[in-house]
């Protein structure tokens, strides 16, 4: 999981269209719907049906290290990914799919998300487009206590838990968020880990290390990611 400090470049390119959908825990969902947050404007998408409802009857359903981020923070996650040169398209908040959570954990296993998440995606109708995956969800793959973030290496789905990105400064929870978030998006756009210790493609082994990073593709990523969307 490698999270950075902001400073979002942006580089001239035919944008890759990235769609953005936050799948929420129950808490979330109710602090989302609470606020009365609606997607709309320009470049924003509206969900189809009317008010999203959680599986409100999972009382313990929440993460180990869950929290509830706002309909503003969701917006300005989506636009911190937009200033890195994509053309993001933000989704109508929706819960999580009840099949991936475990009890025993009080966490979310990422299967059946990804596995709804490729659904989802192929209802968009656009072949081109990527689909990221945000959640405030702590989620785990099997063999492992907790995964950050994952994503198809030149596929189309990127997946980012936030549930481990906080340090009680929501400001730094956004920042850290919308490096992941390009960081996950620039492995689907075929790029790997980068030996830059200042590019958000470097791989970082704590969230201190992480932090020193920009959240800015190196010269040699940005042209493989400008070959890529244009």
């Amino acid at each position: 999981m490698e999270v950075i400090k902001c400073d979002w470049n942006i580089f001239t390119a035919v944008p890759a269209r990235v769609f953005v959908l936050p799948l929420l825990t129950p808490e979330a969902m109710r602090r989302i719907e609470g606020s009365g947050f609606r997607v709309q404007g320009s470049g924003l998408i509206q969900g189809s049906g009317d008010r999203v409802q959680g599986p409100r009857e999972m009382p313990g359903a929440g993460a180990k290290l869950s929290f509830a981020f706002s309909g503003a923070e969701l917006e300005q996650i989506a636009a911190g990914i937009r200033a890195g040169g994509l053309d993001v398209r933000l989704l109508a908040p929706e819960p999580l799919p009840r099949e991936a959570y475990h009890p025993g954990r009080r966490q979310w296993q990422t299967t059946p998300i990804l596995h709804y998440s490729k659904e989802r995606l192929g209802k968009l109708g656009d072949l081109s487009a990527r689909l990221l995956v945000l959640t405030d969800a702590d989620i785990y793959e099997p063999g492992l206590s907790f995964t950050g973030g994952m994503a198809e290496l030149g596929g189309k789905l990127a997946l980012v838990s936030l549930a481990r990105l906080q340090s009680g400064d929501r400001a730094k929870l956004v920042t850290r968020a919308v490096k992941e978030s390009l960081h996950e998006i620039g492995h689907t756009l075929g790029l790997e880990h980068c030996r830059d210790r200042n590019c958000v493609m470097f791989f970082s082994r704590s969230i201190a290390d992480s932090d020193l990073k920009r959240a800015a593709f190196c010269p040699k990523c940005r042209a493989v990611v400008g070959r890529a969307v244009g």
